[in-house]
């Protein structure tokens, strides 16, 4: 699963240099996508990455810590 959360986001950086914006996707039912698109017994599903472009900017995400808050300068 490292190796799919690395490729995810290579893919997402890549998208992005070449103009595309991309998100994420968990959250799903992976039983029924894998019934959906015949998925082999031996394969699982990571992740879905959606790449496309942007009707509109991203909604502000809530909840964020400030920095001054998880940053730590001079000392342990």
């Amino acid at each position: 699963m490292r190796s799919c959360g690395m490729a995810a986001q290579t893919l997402m950086l890549t998208a992005k240099s070449m103009g595309y914006d991309s998100c994420p996707m968990d959250g799903f039912d992976f039983e029924a996508v894998g019934k959906l698109i015949n998925l082999p017994k031996d394969h699982v599903i990571a992740m879905f990455v959606v790449i496309g472009k942007a009707l509109s900017p991203a909604h502000p995400r809530g909840g964020q810590v400030t920095l001054d808050e998880v940053l730590i300068k001079n000392k342990f």
